[in-house]
């Protein structure tokens, strides 16, 4: 290794020692206040006013450091990603000098690029994205970025992928590389006595980024179904998560499901059975290892266990309100809290304001927290480390241009006397700070004592769908001191870095502190 790189590294772990003596300094300043929430907080949660974002935050990775990168539009909510990116720390609350609105200088249009963590670096790779053509958007592009958390800037890669891909997924799998998958190369367009027609084109080939930085096409693993233009639009941010088996599964949006190996040129291979019929604008998330929960069409939820051989697929109850442009987003006790969406699509006409919260031992959705706002296409939710949910974002287009956001407090922050008071917090006093590797013991010291231990891997969301989160529960014997076993491979957790939360016995989380599995 270069004196350069390690010089890089030290900046880097210089940076995330001082970010945790922040976190431990500044802790109660995570949580914004909010009202006095009434007899429901510790039953529906409560959400924090409205907040000013500096644009449209319509893609969103927690960083891991705590600070949240987003990006999508101008500062007037106008989309054009080639303008702007923002910085938003929660340590400093939600006022502007929290956000730093950041000049992308890369003459690369991140609107709706791809978007996954680079493991052992702290930075985030960014796929592909809009582009411009003869005065018309919504085509693609096939640059390479990287947002570099040391300098907070975005620094275009020297070299491209092989295809455009405009909505494209990342998925970082067990060896560090990532798979790109999906994506419209060209967009249809009729044509003017000026401009010429276009066809609508699309991106049906995988391709592999190695941790190095180099690309390979898999060849063989082609399909239009898949993750191209059938499967009801399947280049539309294919879902696709690593498998305990350290393959890929997909759930394409016509139902279709299918693994891909991408060793060498790649092979592909459909399953018999299929899930039920969604849609693109459907939310989607993981919750459990080697299980995903959908939202599919008529309020249709499903719960996919593809941990044996072939992949499981079980109806769970109806969410109570269909979500199309809705989000999906895992809560640090395992639980999944759906917010945002209509039943008309983009508009206003049939939008919700509710919330609810699937149990998934139960299966039963109950409902939480009324939001201020509507959140359609366009619009995102994050988990901090605090354990509340950044919502922000819609429009571009939409109803409504959305340059702000709101926070959701979930139920396990409040009091249980229905005082709407949030409750003493534990606090982590010791962790590991250097990498911990999998099936691997480590301890974990608060100072109250500890019940229950779950790792959140931190997010990248847009487009109805968090590809990097996962959960897992941890399981300890009570004390102040706990032994706590890592996941087994990193098939079931890709490296990386994950949210530690520790549990009191009022069943209280503590404000996470980030490890780095690797």
């Amino acid at each position: 290794m270069s004196k350069h790189s390690n010089s890089v590294l030290g900046m880097w772990h210089l940076k995330i020692l001082l970010a945790i003596i922040l976190v431990s300094l500044l802790s109660f300043r995570i949580i914004s206040p909010v009202s006095a929430a009434g007899s429901e907080a510790h039953i529906k949660g409560e959400f924090g006013p409205l907040h000013n974002w500096p644009l449209i935050p319509l893609a969103m990775m927690l960083m891991p450091d705590g600070r949240v990168l987003a990006y999508g539009t101008t500062t007037t909510g106008i989309q054009n990603a080639k303008l702007n990116y923002a910085i938003w720390n929660p340590l400093l609350g939600t006022g502007s000098d929290a956000f730093e609105n950041l000049p992308n200088t890369t003459n690369t249009d991140i609107f709706c690029a791809g978007q996954a963590m680079i493991p052992g670096t702290g930075h985030a790779l960014i796929v592909g994205g809009d582009a411009l053509v003869n005065g018309k958007r919504n085509y693609a592009n096939s640059d390479v970025n990287i947002f570099d958390s040391t300098t907070d800037t975005l620094v275009r890669q020297p070299q491209n992928m092989a295809f455009k891909r405009w909505y494209a997924t990342a998925v970082t799998m067990p060896n560090g590389e990532h798979v790109i998958l999906g994506g419209r190369d060209s967009r249809l367009f009729a044509g003017t006595a000026k401009l010429p027609a276009t066809q609508a084109t699309y991106s049906p080939t995988p391709e592999v980024r190695s941790a190095s930085g180099a690309w390979r096409s898999l060849t063989t693993a082609t399909s239009d179904t898949a993750y191209g233009a059938l499967g009801g639009a399947s280049w539309f941010y294919p879902r696709a998560w690593v498998n305990p088996t350290g393959t890929i599964f997909l759930v394409a949006h016509n139902g279709s499901m299918y693994k891909l190996d991408p060793a060498g040129a790649g092979t592909l291979t459909k399953y018999k059975n299929n899930a039920p019929v969604g849609q693109s604008n459907l939310p989607g998330v993981m919750y459990a290892p080697g299980r995903v929960l959908l939202a599919r069409k008529n309020r249709v939820a499903v719960s996919i266990d593809f941990n044996g051989a072939a992949p499981v697929v079980t109806t769970t109850n109806n969410l109570v309100i269909d979500r199309q442009y809705g989000s999906l987003t895992v809560l640090a006790d395992g639980q999944v809290w759906a917010n945002g969406g209509s039943s008309t699509g983009n508009d206003l006409a049939g939008a919700t304001l509710t919330t609810e919260l699937w149990n998934p031992g139960t299966g039963i959705w109950t409902a939480t927290a009324t939001a201020a706002t509507p959140r359609l296409y366009h619009s995102a939710s994050l988990l901090l480390l605090d354990g509340s949910v950044l919502v922000g974002g819609g429009g571009a287009p939409g109803p409504i241009a959305q340059l702000n956001g709101e926070i959701y407090y979930p139920p396990y922050l409040f009091e249980k006397d229905g005082s709407g008071n949030f409750s003493p917090r534990p606090e982590i006093t010791d962790y590991p700070t250097s990498t911990i590797g999998w099936n691997q013991n480590f301890s974990v010291q608060s100072d109250e004592v500890i019940t229950r231990v779950t790792l959140v891997r931190a997010g990248a969301v847009t487009h109805t769908f968090n590809n990097e989160t996962r959960f897992f529960d941890l399981a300890v014997t009570p004390g102040h001191i706990v032994s706590v076993h890592s996941p087994v491979s990193s098939s079931v957790a890709p490296p990386g870095y994950y949210m530690l939360f520790v549990w009191n016995s009022e069943g209280v989380p503590s404000i996470a502190k980030i490890i780095q599995l690797g």
